[in-house]
Order: C-alpha cells, then sequence, then structure tokens
C-alpha cells in the first residue's frame, strides 16, 4: 500500500477511466475483460491506500471482483455523497468524473472493507475459470469458417453452450461481490 496515493475510478458502460491524486495520474481501458485487467494490473503497481468506485447498481461488480482477488483495497460509495462533495467544494466540468472520485477518497477517506479469504479465493477460482472458458469460445469461434455444415452446427451449438454457462459465471461472481463486506 502507498500512502499518500488516492484512486478514483469511474466506470462506465464501455470504459474504464482512474485518477489518481496527488500525482494527478490518468488511465483509461475498455470496459471488457482485457481492460479490467489492464486497470488492475496498473493500480496494483501503484499501490494506492483507497480506491474509490461509485456503487452504480450493478455494472460495476466485475471490476470490484477483479480489484478485489488482486488484493486492492475498494470502497464503495454512493452516488449522493459524491454529487454533495462535488457541490461543497465547487466542482465543475473541467475534470472527469475519477478525477472527482480521487479527490473524495482523499479527502473524505471512505472506509476500506477488506473480502474475507474465502470469498477472495471464490473470486479466484471464478474468475480463473471465466478466462478458461473465454480462451476455449474464441477458438471455437475461429473454427467456425469449415465449410463441413454438421462440424459447423456442431460448433454453433457449443460456442452456445459457453456463452451461457460464462453468463451464468457473470452472475456468480456478481453475487460473490453483492454478499461480501466490501458491499455492505
Amino acid at each position: 500500500m502507498n500512502a499518500g496515493v488516492f484512486v478514483g475510478l469511474d466506470i462506465g458502460r464501455s470504459s474504464l477511466q482512474a485518477a489518481a491524486r496527488p500525482a494527478g495520474q490518468k488511465w483509461v481501458a475498455k470496459a471488457d475483460d482485457a481492460g479490467i485487467c489492464e486497470i488492475a494490473n496498473v493500480l496494483t503497481s501503484v499501490q494506492p491506500e483507497i480506491i474509490v468506485i461509485e456503487a452504480q447498481g450493478g455494472i460495476e461488480l466485475p471490476v470490484a471482483g477483479t480489484l478485489a482477488t488482486s488484493g486492492l483495497p475498494l470502497a464503495f460509495v454512493s452516488r449522493r455523497n459524491v454529487r454533495e462533495f462535488a457541490r461543497s467544494v465547487g466542482a465543475r466540468g473541467d475534470r472527469s468524473h475519477a478525477e472527482l472520485l480521487a479527490h473524495f477518497a482523499e479527502l473524505a477517506r471512505p472506509e476500506v472493507r477488506p473480502i474475507p479469504n474465502t470469498v477472495v479465493e471464490q473470486l479466484q477460482a471464478l474468475k480463473t475459470r471465466q478466462r478458461e472458458l473465454l480462451n476455449i469460445l474464441a477458438l471455437e469461434r475461429s473454427r467456425l469458417n469449415t465449410r463441413v455444415t454438421p462440424v459447423q452446427r456442431n460448433i454453433r451449438s457449443h460456442i452456445y453452450f459457453l456463452e451461457k454457462n460464462l453468463a451464468s459465471l457473470g452472475e456468480e461472481i456478481n453475487q460473490a461481490v453483492r454478499s461480501s463486506s466490501i458491499w455492505q
């Protein structure tokens, strides 16, 4: 943990934006599995004192699961608290929401709630299985160009099965994060 580094993480449907204070560093990544891993790796190297994420109704759960399995200190904050903070410091539109969240983290210092080891182990196992299924899915999609119709039908069926399993796995990851202490 790097005392004195505070990170705000803005999670959107298509992108992740992170900002650190007081250094003013910024990072952007796509909101897909590769982007989430990229942000997790960057933030692991920064070793912040706290990462503040605004609770948004669920889209932040896969990101929180990955960050939690990386051992990063997370704190979820409500939109209302961030909005009131922005008003109190006179924040204008000249900075990103991630920068505002980092400023909030630095001044408000919300409580970091560590995740129990059993939940971290569960999340790690789920994320590992998710990566495995994504690799298999990519391989199957690359085989779709076969001209043999029965084989193509079989591959499509397997792709459908893998996609359903990935969706189910994603829900299990979300549920594990929701039931953990960081979400309370």
